[in-house]
């Protein structure tokens, strides 16, 4: 799991083992699967995730770089 937080809420990454798709998720919202974590990553910097809370916020970046992003769980995701 990769996580990024932000002032509207934490972004998340996981691998399924399943079918090695990209699920990503703000909070407790999952916001679809990806074939390709860097289109997912793409969707959230772009705000292009379906989410409106996020979306429409302005003033915010997220990091293009998965090296950017925190790698395991968060320890408490409504601290930014």
């Amino acid at each position: 799991m990769w996580y990024h937080k932000t002032k509207v809420g934490t972004f998340w990454i996981v691998e399924s083992d399943e079918d090695h798709k990209y699920y990503v998720g703000l909070d407790e919202d999952s916001l679809g699967a990806y074939e390709q974590i860097e289109k997912a990553i793409e969707d959230i910097k772009n705000q292009q995730t379906g989410c409106l809370k996020w979306d429409v916020t302005r003033g915010i970046t997220v990091p293009e770089d998965l090296l950017e992003w925190d790698e395991g769980e968060p320890g408490n995701w409504d601290v930014f």
